[in-house]
């Protein structure tokens, strides 16, 4: 399919669906010139978060896509076995479709980027920016996650007889506090998709569940990952999910890296302030190609 972001205005977004490493999926593009700019989503999230930075990025000419992680969105569901696995080989072909690019990663998204990164040895990723890298968060919540598997307890969840639409509800408020920063107001069109991604109890208890299954999957963070591109490190000080230690000591793991705290952002600083997230991408693509 390919249809128009919004019909009359410009820039135009345009949406099709595509398949990566045997997954069908959903990407949303704009045309312009340069290395493409890749961006991947977080958990439970989609392609839709990108529309903000997209826009901006069509507006400055640039090209770039964001697409739809294996069963998320609009995009295939996942197959059985790890998840870490399934995100990164899909990553991974998207960058060989493309490439070279710019890959940029927002949570999870961020850390299946930083690991692509490290693993390019032909030129394919020509810098990579990390929104509020998770793994190595060692707050109560991710230390509880790593723990067990908490499969009765998800059974539970799953069973429980409250209605789709005070989940919905409830899912619209958990966006506005825990996903924006203080102060930024939430997107109508943002919930939505939000919504479609857990409308009633059995997906809100599969989003947990797997949320836990790739916490264990990664016990220990990155290990040793040693990109040979550009690393730029943004993380939101207001994030309510990952604290910004994290981001301090991934910036400390990687040697000639960049950091930039951004005071009133939250968990998705390209929902608050796309506008400087594209700033941040176009210096980071600049000073790639000095080095290249």
């Amino acid at each position: 399919m390919s249809t128009p972001d919004s019909p009359g205005t410009a820039p135009e977004i345009i949406e099709r669906t595509a398949e990566y490493a045997g997954v069908r999926t959903r990407e949303l593009l704009v045309s312009g010139s340069g290395d493409p700019i890749v961006l991947l989503h977080g958990y439970a999230d989609s392609a839709d978060t990108w529309r903000g930075v997209l826009r901006a990025l069509a507006a400055a000419g640039r090209s770039a896509v964001a697409v739809d992680l294996p069963g998320f969105g609009l995009a295939a569901p996942r197959e059985p076995g790890a998840l870490t696995a399934q995100f990164e080989e899909f990553a991974a072909a998207v960058v060989r479709a493309h490439g070279p690019v710019v890959l940029v990663g927002n949570s999870l998204g961020a850390a299946t980027a930083l690991r692509i990164a490290a693993r390019d040895r032909d030129g394919r990723v020509t810098a990579v920016i990390c929104l509020d890298e998770p793994l190595l968060a060692r707050h109560w919540l991710a230390r509880v996650c790593r723990w067990r598997e908490y499969t009765g307890l998800f059974d539970l969840i799953g069973a429980l007889p409250i209605s789709d639409r005070v989940v919905q509800w409830a899912v619209r408020k958990a966006v506005g506090v825990f996903i924006y920063g203080p102060g930024f107001v939430a997107d109508p069109a943002f919930l939505t998709t939000a919504v479609r991604s857990v409308p009633d109890m059995a997906a809100l208890a599969a989003r947990g569940r797997d949320a836990v299954r790739y916490a264990r999957e990664n016990p220990i963070g990155h290990g040793v990952v040693v990109p040979v591109c550009p690393v730029l490190i943004v993380h939101g000080a207001k994030d309510r999910v990952i604290p910004v230690r994290a981001a301090r000591e991934l910036h400390a793991l990687l040697p000639g890296s960049e950091l930039v705290v951004l005071p009133q952002a939250g968990h998705c600083p390209q929902l608050d302030q796309p506008d400087e997230v594209v700033r941040l991408i176009l210096e980071t693509a600049q000073r790639a190609r000095r080095i290249a």
